[in-house]
């Protein structure tokens, strides 16, 4: 693998956001009090997805690095973050709204050190607030499994991530703006780096905290998210290069959909007179997702991240 040596490496942590202002100084102040604790050099760059610049003062309050993307959406983002860094550079990235935990920032920068992956991926605690329906807080809807360091992983998210730049720019690897507001432009990224002969490997002591919004604790949230990650799966695994082949694997989701969601609507049903709680969610979360399957592979779209600005 080519690239600089690990005394030549630098750390430019990036921080992609969108009108999240009032979160980024106490996020800033974690970063900073994380990045002490590693040897390598390091700087914070806010990557501002907002076309009136909002967090273009909070930037120089703070004194960090500032870079407006003005193309909507969080691959856009993401992709100037990439951009963005310099020859060596390794580009952890966190998401506004994430709590850093202690050791987060070394535990990406160990993962990469020991196993020198093209991508190290962190864990994302999700915390319900106090009051959510049991319901909702059994049903999975949040959810990441914390995988040992080092273990490869088949996929990625970029919540709590930190890319070798070097790496895949080699590989010829970007993010698909084209999936900036309907989500999944981290899991695309991921099945091309792999493909391309990346690897990516966890960090389970890299952890970043996610206090679940109130409004996301509903019922209407849940399902509209649960459905529209169906979707997301359909069209990205759906993708090919001839009209004859894209037909194919959308009918092969759609029978899919067609055939899971009687059964998880059974599922929920025996779950529900067993008083099983988590269970009965847990089938209803799988049955929406179906039917984001079937929306999906019917080429029905209900873009997850989409915003009045980008509404053209």
């Amino acid at each position: 693998m080519s690239g600089a040596a690990l005394h030549e490496r630098r750390v430019l942590v990036a921080v992609p956001t969108y009108r999240r202002t009032g979160l980024l100084p106490h996020l800033v102040t974690r970063i900073r009090e994380e990045a002490a604790r590693i040897d390598l050099p390091w700087r914070i760059l806010l990557v501002d997805n907002d076309p009136d610049l909002s967090a273009a003062s909070t930037a120089r309050e703070l004194g960090v690095e500032h870079v407006a993307e003005p193309t909507p959406g969080i691959a856009a983002a993401r992709q100037a973050a990439l951009d963005a860094a310099a020859p060596g550079e390794l580009v952890v990235m966190i998401d506004d709204d994430l709590e850093p935990e202690h050791g987060w920032l070394a535990g990406l920068v160990d993962a990469w050190t020991a196993h020198r992956p093209a991508v190290v991926m962190g864990y994302v605690r999700y915390v319900w607030p106090e009051g959510t329906d049991p319901w909702i807080a059994a049903g999975g809807f949040m959810r990441r499994s914390l995988i040992p360091t080092g273990e490869r992983l088949p996929g990625l998210k970029t919540g709590n991530v930190l890319i070798d730049a070097d790496r895949v720019r080699e590989l010829d690897v970007r993010f698909d703006v084209s999936l900036g507001l309907s989500g999944g432009s981290d899991v695309q990224f991921g099945r091309d780096l792999i493909a391309a002969g990346g690897t990516i490997v966890a960090s389970a002591e890299s952890v970043a905290r996610d206090d679940i919004a109130p409004e996301r604790t509903t019922l209407a949230f849940v399902r509209r998210r649960a459905i529209c990650q169906g979707q997301v799966r359909a069209r990205l695994y759906t993708r090919a290069e001839t009209p004859g082949s894209r037909m194919a694997k959308r009918a092969g989701f759609l029978v899919g959909g067609l055939i899971r969601m009687p059964a998880f609507a059974a599922g929920e049903a025996l779950a529900r007179l067993r008083g099983d709680v988590g269970a009965s969610a847990t089938y209803r979360r799988r049955l929406w997702f179906a039917r984001g399957r079937v929306m999906g592979a019917l080429g029905l779209d209900d873009f997850e991240y989409a915003r009045p600005a980008a509404s053209a």
